[in-house]
């Protein structure tokens, strides 16, 4: 298959794509391989996982200031009920190598939780450091046992 048709099919069809670089990848036909676009789907799947993971984290904590600063009890079983459902969805989506790029982050995951916090409670005071700790969030979304 010449380099032509694989990018063409990957442009035209990408299931079709998905499934010949699958057959040669199983027959390690290398020759089949569409190198270039094998590796920016392999780099779109990480950082695909990884921004889900940011943005699950960024909804828990403004979950968390809502329950914590906004003084509003009518809606905590609710908001509790849609922490556990990102926690459960980060227990699928999370892998160990992300921890230290969330952690170099964690003040601008805190800061984009804020401006969605403040949205719903423009008037209300929050702390300017996160009050939450990025290994008891992970720790709440492992699986319990």
């Amino acid at each position: 298959m010449s380099q032509g048709k694989k990018i063409d099919t990957y442009e035209t069809d990408f299931y079709q794509w998905t499934m010949e670089q699958s057959e040669a990848l199983r027959e390690q036909n290398f020759e089949k391989l569409d190198w270039e676009n094998i590796i920016e789907e392999i780099e779109a799947l990480g950082r695909s996982d990884y921004q889900a993971v940011v943005s699950l984290l960024t909804r828990i904590i403004q979950h968390n200031l809502k329950i914590d600063y906004a003084n509003k009890p009518q809606t905590n079983r609710h908001l509790q009920a849609e922490i556990k459902a990102f926690s459960n969805t980060i227990r699928r989506r999370y892998s160990p190598s992300m921890k230290p790029k969330l952690e170099r982050e964690w003040q601008g995951i805190y800061s984009d939780a804020i401006d969605l916090y403040l949205i719903d409670y423009p008037a209300c005071d929050f702390p300017e450091v996160c009050p939450y700790l990025l290994n008891d969030i992970l720790n709440q979304c492992k699986k319990p046992k």
